[in-house]
């Protein structure tokens, strides 16, 4: 595969990082805004809450407003509303400018993700489409790992540190923009997909009308499955994402130095069980491989509600094993799903609707978790095990809608 296509995913999936990397920042500062601003339960909630629901507001109209101005234009305007989003968190001086913040960099990331993933599948030939699209749930793992190290190196520095994440975050940001408005090998890239004449043939129409997408059984079927997958494991991985430092912190009884130490530690063997599952992607071993990491997940989760998560070597085994099992069992393979079940012209629009009611939904939840984790850590937990069994057994329904359109598709080429 060509350093053409690697720069593409590259730049692509730097939205991935910044939305990880905004998600996990905010995680981090909670705990600091807490004390620095004398902030509530039910206010961190809040702030938690405007972050999920900006994204999930984000995703449903930017996807759409993708498909009928532009990818490359959407793929280009996020990222400044983006930048003054974290600038603001960064110089936040009292509650209100960080949700603020909060808010106005949740909207833009929102919009991105779809956006950039449907670029992705637009521009990369059909052969290699699958690894390239979960490449962008890698720089999301190094996103994630990327914030968990400077977490670690500003631990010690009070609210100071957690400005420092958010400057970070603007100037990658600020840079991203740059080389995606700038850089000729995009316009190259696009010009090289049309050329191919396969599913970018579609692209330069107009968006697919939403009553199509609706209406026809086949493109319904999988909104409605990969929306109900990735709100089951979304929940489990949102809410742990968000409050896995917090929990660790307040309930398993760690210093903010040693918890994000172990929290980086686990994030790079996600970032490379990432990898592994980029390279598959295309493969048939993404389904067996599916199982395992479901499976590892449910079992993680388990651990910790069975001990209430207040032995913190035990939620360490939690962490390691969430993050060695969702690289093949996670948001990667819902965002493979979600480019081959529907056409170029209708991808923005599927992912940013199925993630937006997800978002929505882990909003909701986001806003009451630090009152479920104060009054019972272990309910907490065990509502993640429910996530994690029915996010196995929607995959299973997924897997099984694939394997039988393989099936036709076969059956077609003999016929023919």
């Amino acid at each position: 595969m060509g350093k053409k296509l690697w720069y593409l995913a590259t730049v692509a999936g730097m939205a991935s990082y910044l939305d990880a990397g905004v998600i996990v920042s905010v995680g981090l500062s909670l705990s600091l805004w807490r004390r620095e601003f004398g902030l509530t339960a039910g206010t961190i909630g809040m702030i938690s809450a405007a972050l999920t629901f900006s994204i999930a507001v984000g995703s449903l109209f930017g996807g759409r407003l993708a498909d009928m101005f532009g990818r490359r234009r959407m793929f280009t305007l996020d990222l400044l509303v983006y930048v003054v989003g974290v600038a603001l968190i960064a110089a936040a001086v009292n509650p209100s400018m960080i949700v603020v913040g909060v808010v106005i960099a949740g909207l833009a990331a929102g919009a991105d993700l779809p956006t950039s993933v449907a670029v992705v599948a637009e521009l990369a030939p059909a052969e290699v489409r699958g690894r390239l699209v979960a490449f962008t749930q890698v720089m999301w793992g190094i996103g994630i790992a990327v914030v968990t190290a400077l977490g670690f190196v500003v631990s010690k520095m009070g609210i100071s540190g957690a400005r420092l994440l958010f400057v970070h975050l603007a100037v990658l940001g600020a840079m991203t923009w740059a080389v995606r408005t700038f850089s000729t090998l995009m316009q190259q890239l696009e010009d090289q997909a049309h050329a191919r004449a396969d599913d970018a043939a579609q692209a330069g129409g107009p968006a697919l009308p939403l009553r199509e997408l609706f209406g026809r059984r086949e493109f319904r079927t999988a909104l409605i499955l990969t929306a109900c997958f990735y709100v089951a494991w979304g929940l489990m991985a949102n809410t742990w994402g968000q409050f896995k430092a917090y929990f660790l912190t307040t309930v398993s009884g760690a210093t903010q130095s040693s918890a994000t130490a172990w929290l980086f530690i686990a994030t790079v063997v996600g970032v490379l069980a990432g990898v592994v599952f980029a390279g598959i992607a295309d493969g048939p071993w993404r389904r067996p491989l599916f199982f395992l990491g479901a499976v590892g997940q449910i079992i993680a989760m388990l651990l910790g509600a069975l001990t209430g998560g207040e032995t913190f070597w035990i939620m360490v085994l939690v962490l390691f094993g969430f993050n060695l099992g969702y690289p093949f069992a996670g948001e990667a393979i819902y965002k493979v799903w979600t480019q081959e079940s529907f056409p170029v012209n209708a991808r923005a629009t599927a992912q940013g609707f199925t993630n937006a009611v997800a978002r929505f939904v882990f909003a909701g939840f986001a806003a009451i978790t630090p009152q479920i984790m104060d009054d019972s850590p272990s309910l907490l937990l065990w509502i993640l095990v429910g996530c994690a069994t029915g996010a196995l057994l929607l995959g299973s329904l997924l897997i099984r809608r694939d394997n039988a359109e393989s099936m036709q598709a076969a059956r077609r080429v003999a016929v023919s």
